[in-house]
């Protein structure tokens, strides 16, 4: 796959998380507990899907870069769901899961680094 192509991938996995993210959502089912299960699983992909172009363009310390644009991604999208939408809140819950998220999968790409380079 191109570079391109792996931008525009990332690009639009940013966007789909935005919009997820702003949508109103109603369920009669508690989901409290899956929700950060799901912050989770997302943050770990964004980081898996942003690796390449990041790698791309930060030749080196690629994984602080990737780290800190997925923290503050998120913290970004909590802070729309705060300001923007009146039917959706930021919690600081889902700030921490998706950083556990970043944790995972920042780590996952270290170590596959580590295991190639050996």
């Amino acid at each position: 796959m191109s570079i391109k192509k792996h931008f525009l991938l990332a690009f639009f996995y940013s966007i789909f998380i935005l919009f997820i993210s702003l949508i109103k959502i109603e369920s009669p089912i508690d989901f409290s507990y899956l929700d950060k299960l799901v912050h989770t699983a997302i943050y770990f992909f964004f980081c898996l899907i942003w690796y390449i172009p990041f790698k791309d363009i930060f030749i080196n310390k690629t994984l602080i870069y990737l780290f800190i644009f997925s923290i503050l991604f998120g913290v970004f999208i909590e802070f729309l769901q705060e300001k923007v939408v009146h039917y959706r809140t930021a919690e600081l819950l889902d700030i921490w899961f998706n950083a556990l998220g970043t944790i995972i999968g920042c780590s996952f790409l270290l170590l596959k680094n580590s295991i190639k380079k050996s």
